[in-house]
This record gives structure tokens, C-alpha cells and sequence, in this order.
């Protein structure tokens, strides 16, 4: 997914297929989200004579379906697509500017994916198994990451790689130095399928200018032909 697409929520307030399919499986986990939210839309339109409405009304039950299992502890039922329709319903999705908290959320992680390019240029931890710091990181997120459940093994291997990923992009010194000193932290954690709500923490934690600090000290003490450099 493009940046450009994460920027057009916040600067446009629009929200495509993509983007809110995107969300929904990180907050919510796999569903054919693209069909639900189809007919959610076609369920809004008939309940909706103005289609400005009807838009605004997916686009807050989308955001709300997304955020208030994070922030009210709302229960994610065990066909969690039955969330996005079930809020409408509720007290609280009157109570906030569901599609404001959404943005908020949004513009971080354009910060966050900014980050990312910046702490990339640095080069990849290619062999995460050869580093003891980077074995020792890898090792505490597959065990979080084990505990979560997906609905088939490809989904999982999916998932994995993204952890490994984030092994790879930030090294094991600064993945460690949060799971040992900021363990309220990782307790934030919402969930462990694909390390975006730890990645969130990483960056709540250190400055890119840390991030790159201690990275940089990393790579400076390991081999060479574990590290992966682009131009």
C-alpha cells in the first residue's frame, strides 16, 4: 500500500477498499473485509437517502470497528466482521469522532513508515539467526507471535515474515532494549500478527535519531557479510 493512500485519509478524509481493509485485519484479523464492507455500504445507502451520509457512516463504523476493541476493550466476537456492523448500534459510536481518532492513527504511522525508509537506508540484519541479539529478538516475538491464531497456515507464514522483517529492519539491540527496559510497553501490545502495534511502540520509545544511534552501533559490531547495504 502506498503512503499516498494513507495520506488521503488524513488530507482528504477518504478512505478506500484497501485502506480500510488494511485495518480491519490488523485490528480485527482475516475476513473477506472488502464484501462486508460492500454491504455495509449498500446496507447504509438503504437506510440513507443522501450518499455524503451514507459514505460518512461507513467510514465511522469502519474507524470505530477498528479502534474500540483498543479503546474501550470491546470484545472482538468470534465472527469479527459482525463488529463493523454491530457498531452502528452502539452508545459509543455517537459518543466520538470515531473518524478523527482514525486519522490521528494514521498520521503516526505515516511517521512511522517515514522511519522505516530511513532506518532501511542503513542496511537489513540479513541473517537474523547468526547475531545473538538479533536471534535473541527474533526469538521473544515468535513467542509472542505464537500465541496469536490465524485461519490457515499460509496467513501465518505471511504474518511471520513480517516479523522477521522488522528483526531485519531495526536489529536486535533495539527490539531487546524494549522487550528488557520498557516492559509496560510490550503489555501495550493489542496484538502480535504482523509487529504493527509493536513497531507503534518502538517509535513511542526512541526517536529516529535513537533508533538510529543504536542501529548504527550494532551493525558497527557485527559482521559484515550478515549486512545487507543499499544505495
Amino acid at each position: 500500500m502506498s503512503i499516498q493512500s494513507l495520506e488521503a485519509v488524513v488530507s482528504e478524509g477518504t478512505l478506500s477498499f484497501d485502506v480500510a481493509e488494511r485495518y480491519l485485519t490488523i485490528y480485527l484479523g482475516e475476513a473477506d473485509w472488502k464484501d462486508k464492507i460492500a454491504s455495509l455500504w449498500n446496507l447504509q445507502k438503504k437506510k440513507h437517502s443522501d450518499v455524503d451520509t451514507a459514505k460518512d457512516m461507513v467510514k465511522r463504523a469502519v474507524a470505530c470497528a477498528c479502534l474500540i476493541p483498543v479503546l474501550e476493550k470491546a470484545t472482538i466476537p468470534e465472527d469479527n466482521h459482525q463488529l463493523l456492523f454491530w457498531v452502528t448500534a452502539w452508545a459509543q459510536f455517537k459518543e466520538k469522532d470515531w473518524f478523527a481518532l482514525f486519522q490521528d492513527v494514521i498520521k503516526n504511522d505515516i511517521i512511522v513508515e517515514r522511519n522505516r525508509k530511513k532506518i532501511l537506508q542503513m542496511g537489513i540484519f540479513e541473517q537474523i539467526d547468526m547475531s545473538p541479539l538479533t536471534r535473541q529478538a527474533y526469538n521473544w516475538l515468535y513467542d509472542k507471535f505464537d500465541q496469536e491464531t490465524f485461519s490457515n497456515e499460509e496467513k501465518k507464514k505471511e504474518s511471520l515474515e513480517k516479523i522477521k522483517n522488522m528483526v531485519k529492519i531495526y536489529g536486535g539491540a533495539v527490539i531487546c532494549n524494549v522487550f528488557t527496559n520498557h516492559k509496560n510497553h510490550v503489555d501495550k501490545v493489542f496484538n502480535w500478527r504482523t509487529g504493527y502495534f509493536f513497531e507503534k511502540e518502538i517509535h513511542k520509545i526512541y526517536t529516529l535519531e535513537q533508533i538510529a544511534k543504536i542501529k548504527a552501533a550494532e551493525i558497527n559490531k557485527t559482521n559484515k557479510n550478515y549486512i545487507k547495504n543499499f544505495k
